[in-house]
């Protein structure tokens, strides 16, 4: 009696172990499947991109009398040539909506936006680098004349231009403080002179 009890319980639990194991097995076997019909796919897929890839110009651009394959060929190509025209026009259209014509208060507003967002230089580094040559020129014989590396010419045009922004900056403040928009010179003596640096 003891031991049929037990056998029991074992006995079920051993059936729903191999239930289990092939129902497991069925899912395995369909995810298999399934893969391998993935990849079956993707291969033909690949196939076919290269095919169009490396496929040579259609036969509709080549002037030769095919008969009527050709003829469909040049009815294919002329009706996905207005289809391409069709689409070029409607992107034109919508650009001419989209794109209204700024004032020129907002493109000054739009460009110190851009100008401050950067930090690549904005003076143009050869005339910058002839014109640090011309002034020290000035200053020196032809037998002295100093040969200048292109990071030093780049030091000092770092240096100019952020102490012409500095400068710019202050000299718009005043014009503001005027109650001016437009900058003059004697905002630009009145910041140097501010700042101390006498003329």
């Amino acid at each position: 009696m003891e031991t049929r009890q037990l056998d029991g319980p074992v006995s079920n639990g051993s059936r729903l172990l191999s239930q289990l194991s092939v129902e497991q097995e069925h899912i395995n076997e369909r995810a298999f499947q399934l893969l391998q019909r993935n990849r079956e796919r993707r291969k033909l897929l690949q196939r076919q991109y290269e095919k169009r890839r490396y496929e040579g110009p259609p036969r509709s651009l080549i002037n030769h009398d095919y008969g009527a394959h050709s003829k469909n060929v040049d009815r294919n190509g002329e009706l996905e040539r207005a289809q391409v025209r069709q689409k070029r026009q409607r992107i034109r259209s919508s650009h001419k909506l989209s794109q209204k014509r700024r004032t020129p208060s907002d493109q000054a507003l739009y460009e110190i936006r851009k100008y401050q967002r950067s930090t690549e230089l904005l003076i143009s580094k050869i005339p910058f680098a002839r014109l640090v040559r011309e002034v020290t020129a000035q200053f020196t014989t032809e037998e002295q004349q100093p040969r200048w590396q292109s990071m030093a010419v780049l030091a000092l045009q770092e240096a100019s231009e952020a102490y012409l922004v500095g400068l710019l900056e202050h000299t718009n403040l005043l014009a503001l403080h005027a109650k001016r928009i437009t900058i003059m010179r004697k905002d630009m003596q009145l910041a140097r002179r501010i700042r101390g640096q006498f003329l």
